[in-house]
């Protein structure tokens, strides 16, 4: 090898070295970016070549950039983090259901609904009935029945706000649905923006788009606290990946193919669709919204109704028992949304009885009594137990739901941070390792351009003091 072709070796290998400082310096930069993954430098040679003193390899080079990333922990992390979006999202409606209840879930369970707040409907409920047993006590009392009207008017108006508050939550859970799958379409549309310009970068070169698979995986993660898909590489290879969801029957809806989204996805105010097709949610916070507008709370606000409406014909049987002096409650007003007092009712024409005399108290009676009368379904009526029981027994199982729910996601991000942690040990970056190879490329490229200069050195004495003697 010629003094000329050694200097030559020597630029190449200083510029390799120097590459690789560059990267280490990238890899130092982004410790603390979450969506990159470590980059290393590729040495190699280009092969060799017969000389007269025999085969000679060619220069050193810095051949490409490879990312250090493991295909199926990056699955597992975006997995993870859409079964606890799921789990977190159900769990926050929950929270903002119990805030709208005005109970405090865990204080209600067992029999005595009177150990909720003073706002709650479990106290208005308490309240209501003892208000009827005073006026039994008293029935000629203008206080009573005063007392008596403005508890009724409270309980009425507890049920209304109560039911709007579940109502509000379930409209905000189908914006945020539909927030959400604009989200989905832009993040798919973004994606196959991505696809192509990878496929672009790498036609030649495979994985070499280090820095747009970085934001891909970014990208793909995203969409995962949507929704739940599989990712599977595209025929045509150049890097590209295909989206694919599942629909109620397990078949393949392909999203996104390549650079093209072949389904957008909707919103049809009952679950998501994509081409008309009616997608299966596994994980995402989109089911989380769904499982929580359609189970807690609608189930919640079903056993509303019940108590609504049963108290309605309950009160109103007792109250008017002949049918034909005016009712308590107006009689189509049966569920907690549309629950109201009797037009016209007043201090002086409330019925202590039906007719009798002014000491007589048997229809007051009659309905506070209702506070410990047993309902049964097999009866015709809305529910089994008391009004006490029933109420008890739903917020109960809203209580032991959202109890559950909260140990989830507790398990879940637990799970989730530990598959981080995982894939950080592989593909984040080491302060340790990327100093030490620091330090090893700097001196690497010291030790090149020392040879550098010894062979300027001898190309010196070959031109200038050679040809002088």
């Amino acid at each position: 090898m010629s003094l000329f072709s050694s200097l030559s070796s020597g630029a190449t290998a200083l510029n390799a070295q120097s590459y690789a400082i560059q990267i280490a310096g990238k890899n130092l930069a982004n410790v603390n970016n979450a969506d990159y993954a470590r980059e290393r430098v590729v040495f190699g040679t280009g092969g060799l070549v017969q000389t007269s003193i025999g085969a000679v390899s060619f220069d050193l080079a810095a051949k490409s950039v490879a990312q250090i990333r493991d295909a199926f922990l990056d699955q597992q992390v975006a997995k993870e983090s859409s079964i606890r979006n799921a789990l977190q999202t159900e769990q926050e409606a929950l929270q903002r259901a119990q805030a709208g209840l005005g109970e405090s879930v865990a204080a209600t369970s067992g029999s005595d609904i009177a150990t909720g707040s003073n706002s709650g409907l479990s106290a208005q409920l308490a309240s209501f009935f003892d208000s009827f047993q005073s006026l039994a006590a008293s029935p000629t009392d203008v206080g009573e029945r005063q007392t008596l009207l403005q508890n009724a008017a409270i309980l009425t108006d507890t049920f209304r706000q109560t039911d709007a508050n579940l109502t509000q939550v379930q409209a905000d859970l189908n914006a945020q649905i539909q927030s959400d799958t604009s989200d989905v379409n832009t993040l798919l549309n973004t994606i196959a923006t991505l696809n192509g310009q990878i496929a672009r970068f790498e036609g030649n070169q495979p994985g070499s788009a280090v820095d747009l698979r970085d934001q891909r995986q970014q990208a793909i993660e995203q969409l995962a606290a949507k929704l739940s898909f599989e990712t599977r590489p595209a025929t045509n290879g150049y890097g590209q990946i295909q989206i694919v969801a599942q629909d109620t029957g397990g078949n393949d809806v392909v999203l996104l193919d390549n650079t093209v989204v072949n389904n957008a996805v909707v919103f049809n105010g009952a679950s998501l669709t994509a081409g008309g097709t009616a997608l299966a949610l596994a994980s995402g916070s989109v089911k989380g919204a769904l499982d929580a507008r359609d189970g807690a709370i609608q189930t919640l606000r079903s056993n509303l109704d019940a108590l609504a409406g049963q108290l309605v014909t309950s009160v109103n049987a007792a109250y008017n028992p002949g049918g034909a002096t005016g009712d308590f409650f107006v009689a189509g007003g049966t569920t907690a949304g549309t629950i109201v007092l009797a037009a016209g009712l007043t201090t002086a024409n409330l019925k202590a009885s039906a007719g009798g005399n002014a000491g007589d108290n048997t229809v007051a009676l009659a309905v506070a009594n209702l506070a410990s009368k047993s309902f049964s379904t097999a009866a015709g009526d809305a529910f089994d137990g008391t009004f006490i029981q029933f109420y008890s027994g739903a917020i109960s199982d809203f209580g032991q739901v959202l109890s559950g729910l909260n140990a989830r996601v507790d398990n879940q991000t637990a799970v989730e941070n530990l598959v981080r942690s995982q894939r950080d040990s592989v593909s984040g970056v080491s302060l340790d390792e990327e100093t030490t190879d620091l330090m090893k490329y700097q001196r690497s490229f010291q030790a090149t351009s020392r040879f550098i200069n010894v062979i300027d050195g001898l190309l010196e004495q070959v031109v200038n003091r050679l040809g002088a003697t």
